[in-house]
């Protein structure tokens, strides 16, 4: 399937890495995504929309970048998301860039949940959560002046 973005152009993208968002993100209408990794753009990788050129978020591989940091998924949520007792996730991080390295933070309150073996995702919103929704990346780092991570994919 050839999809156009606004930042990286015509991309051919094989139909098995189409990942759907049934619920949408809080905000938007979209539901079909492909993660992008590029090199160049490392540790960030981009949750790119199909249908909408303009609309990528970028994202980091939460248990690469915080390792202790853990989402409890309801029924409901397990159910969304076709998991069983077997199935692995990866947990994603909305981040918001900015020109001060210093001011990239990540929202550990809404979480992107990917269901890897069915490409099923959804933004888990963590309500009453003590995660908040702007934490800064380089603090999650230790103090490191770089965050050494990859997304999955």
């Amino acid at each position: 399937m050839k999809i156009e973005t606004s930042r990286f152009g015509l991309l051919d993208i094989d139909d098995d890495k189409i990942i759907t968002l049934p619920d949408a993100m809080p905000g938007f209408a979209e539901t079909r995504f492909t993660l992008l990794n590029p090199e160049k753009h490392a540790p960030f990788c981009w949750l790119q929309s199909v249908d909408n050129p303009d609309l990528a978020f970028v994202m980091v591989d939460a248990r690469q970048t915080l390792p202790d940091y853990a989402v409890s998924l309801t029924s409901d949520e397990y159910e969304r998301l076709s998991l069983d007792e077997k199935s692995n996730t990866v947990v994603f991080l909305v981040v918001t860039l900015a020109t001060d390295p210093a001011d990239i933070t990540v929202n550990l309150q809404g979480p992107i949940v990917l269901n890897p073996e069915r490409m099923i995702a959804k933004q888990i919103v963590l309500e009453g959560s003590r995660f908040p929704s702007r934490h800064p990346l380089f603090g999650i780092a230790k103090g490191r002046e770089t965050v050494e991570t990859s997304c999955a994919g």
